[in-house]
């Protein structure tokens, strides 16, 4: 981590000041860098990293041999996660950032709001044909909406993907469990109550530790945004333009784990996935894959995962999250990542173009099916051969899904969540206490963008 910019302190500063300082500090330190890179055949991009560069290489590779003319200069820089953007800060404040970075979407409108990413609505009006909105309705709405903030569009998107829940069928075999019962294409959603019932019938110790175990809520995926949306949490009160983290519906997101950390003892279940998932394990050593550990809310990608280091013989299977009643209706959430403009970039026309290739169709129907992700691009979305086949439990969960409300604080909101969740784990604070602390850290940053609204069905799939 880079001594100039603490990440916590950095969010911290530029929400306290409304964004101003930031946006100016970055339009002011890119201002003698952005002539050094004038060619405009030439495009830098910051794009994946790890065992996704084989496939943006692909993808880029396509692209050269459509527009020899234009030359992609391509660097892996590690990924940051929600709201980390050290590198592409620093890389702004010394003329250096790249014309093109991919970043997590749910980080544009936290970054456009401090001015480190530029709109493209401009580029959109100079070298497209027709109206932004009909231009941008190829990619599904709510990947829009993400990279949507004071009514301009700051990226296009590129994959996505939905939480489901995996299932060990050798453990639900062995235990005498219907597999039937958690076939998605057969039945919908079971209900929690019913989650704890086959979870309590799964769980094995020996000598008093754990050996096998069913549902733990806060593994993987089991975000509080992720069961909020099974029990109709609201983060933010649009006509009032504050923060509702302290509401009755969050709350019940912590008592939901307060639950299941007293029904099992939080420190005796994190041993348990110590045990079996070591500090800096490889991809191939985790609970599930040992069949050890009965179900996994995850993403499409632990696919991947399964197919590279998975044993041969892996059972597997993917259900609906579970519902809170029989009848409630199927939930999940997508995230993902898109293609945007840093301050400084030169948006000249080959930017555009390999921006525009990147995520469309074609591009996307390359990088998505080895990286088992969803298309964002609809087109590549309908077409049978846009995705792997492995991952039709998530494509067709689409039309179900939402997105994380793309605010000016999202990083600290995140993170605010996130420690809520650990404080009610490890018994440090009651549900109450916890909402009430997120609530009085997040609120406060939001009041500097006040009024301040969420871009409109910014969260519709519109297919």
């Amino acid at each position: 981590m880079s001594t100039a910019f603490d990440r916590r302190t950095f969010l911290r500063t530029a929400a306290a000041t409304g964004g101003a300082g930031a946006l100016a500090l970055l339009a002011a330190s890119c201002a003698s860098g952005s002539g050094t890179r004038s060619d405009p055949d030439t495009v830098s991009l910051w794009g994946v990293t790890g065992t996704f560069v084989p496939f943006q290489t692909k993808v880029i590779e396509q692209f050269k041999r459509l527009h020899p003319e234009i030359r992609v200069n391509v660097n892996q820089v590690p990924s940051q996660g929600t709201g980390d953007a050290t590198s592409v800060i620093t890389a702004v404040r010394g003329g250096t950032a790249p014309d093109l970075w991919l970043l997590d979407r749910f980080s544009a409108a936290q970054y456009a709001a401090i001015g480190l990413i530029e709109p493209i609505d401009d580029l959109i009006a100079e070298f497209e044909d027709q109206p932004k909105d009909a231009f941008l309705a190829d990619w599904l709405g709510f990947t829009v909406g993400e990279l949507t903030y004071q009514g301009k569009t700051y990226g296009l998107p590129h994959d996505t993907d939905a939480r489901g829940m995996f299932v060990n069928r050798t453990m639900l075999s062995d235990a005498g469990i219907d597999l039937d019962e958690f076939d998605w294409e057969q039945n919908g959603p079971v209900t929690m109550a019913r989650m704890a019932e086959v979870s309590e019938r799964l769980t094995k110790k020996s000598g008093g530790d754990y050996t096998h175990m069913g549902l733990l809520p806060w593994y993987g995926e089991g975000w509080p945004f992720t069961w909020g949306l099974g029990l109709g949490a609201s983060y933010f009160d649009q006509a009032d333009s504050r923060m509702t983290m302290d509401s009755d519906g969050v709350r019940s997101v912590y008592e939901f784990y307060e639950e299941w950390a007293k029904r099992y003892g939080y420190r005796a279940a994190d041993t348990f996935i110590a045990t079996y998932e070591p500090t800096g394990h490889p991809p191939g050593q985790t609970a599930f894959l040992a069949n050890r550990m009965a179900f996994m809310v995850s993403v499409p990608s632990t696919i991947q995962t399964f197919d590279n280091y998975g044993p041969k013989d892996l059972d597997w299977s993917v259900a609906y999250l579970p519902t809170q009643q029989a009848d409630d209706p199927k939930y999940t959430w997508s995230g993902g990542f898109a293609l945007c403009l840093p301050k400084g970039s030169k948006k000249t026309k080959a930017v555009w173009e390999l921006m525009k290739y990147f995520t469309g169709k074609r591009g996307q129907e390359t990088y998505m099916v080895p990286a088992t992700s969803v298309p964002s691009n609809i087109a590549a979305l309908e077409d049978p051969k846009g995705s792997a086949k492995s991952i039709r439990f998530f494509t067709e969960s689409m039309p179900d899904s939402t997105c994380r409300p793309p605010l000016p604080v999202g990083g600290v909101w995140w993170d605010s969540l996130a420690d809520a969740r650990s404080s009610v784990l490890l018994g440090t604070a009651t549900p109450q206490e916890a909402v009430e602390r997120a609530q009085a850290r997040v609120d406060p940053m939001m009041q500097t963008y006040s009024p301040f609204r969420l871009p409109k069905d910014y969260d519709e799939v519109s297919v």
